[in-house]
């Protein structure tokens, strides 16, 4: 006849500990590279590209020929190049005024200026977003235009998860918390603190862990 043997609760939870020390310190790691990653990025752009809001606030933008212009239109907003509808975007809210200018569709639509520094080559980029903001950041979709010095209008549209490193760029103002193109980490508050204290819990889990399995090892060691 057999018998079960007793629930080891001791080894149970050293097992879990062990593992979560794992997941925590990889996790600390692998946001630490990213970090890195996304400073060394953001400096490269920063040092090939200025980007800046037009001097005028207006909805109404004229880049060289390309009639740009933001209205909105009882639920929606729309954007038109050369006055044809290009997009549109459903907000809540009430009417916007005609004579408001581009801070009443903070946060759906906003133009800026991108300048190559080397060459002086200029882009103006139009960008929408096309998602609730409350949404989780890698649902969010955007849609861009840019058109070069020729009237050449390209247009893009994307997640913030699958967003080109300048795409990353056009899009930052348009959510309350600021996009990264590897990871978001550097622009959240006390990123230096949350990884620390990451690593402190899983070096933590894991030394308890160890102890709790040697100590588990001494009483069978004991027993026998």
């Amino acid at each position: 006849m057999t018998t079960n043997k007793p629930f080891n609760l001791s080894k149970l939870i050293s097992v879990l500990l062990l593992a979560a020390g794992v997941v925590l310190l990889t996790t600390a790691l692998y946001f630490t590279v990213q970090s890195v990653r996304e400073l060394v990025y953001q400096n490269g752009i920063e040092k090939r590209y200025s980007f800046q809001s037009p001097e005028d606030t207006e909805t109404v933008q004229v880049f060289h020929g390309v009639k740009v212009q933001t209205y909105r239109d009882g639920p929606e907003v729309l954007l038109e190049l050369q006055e044809e509808e290009r997009a549109k975007v459903k907000v809540p809210g009430d009417q916007t005024d005609e004579k408001s200018d581009m801070k009443a569709f903070k946060g759906i639509v906003q133009y800026k200026l991108m300048k190559e520094k080397e060459t002086g080559e200029e882009w103006f980029i139009a960008a929408l977003r096309l998602t609730p903001e409350a949404m989780k950041e890698g649902d969010q979709k955007f849609q861009t235009f840019r058109i070069n010095e020729n009237g050449v209008v390209k247009k893009s549209t994307f997640s913030s998860g699958a967003n080109s490193k300048l795409e990353t760029q056009w899009i930052r103002g348009l959510t309350e918390d600021k996009i990264g193109y590897h990871t978001s980490l550097p622009y959240q508050d006390h990123p230096v603190l949350t990884l620390i204290s990451t690593a402190i819990a899983g070096l933590v889990s894991l030394l308890v862990g160890l102890r709790l399995r040697k100590r588990e090892k001494a009483r069978k060691y004991e027993a026998a």
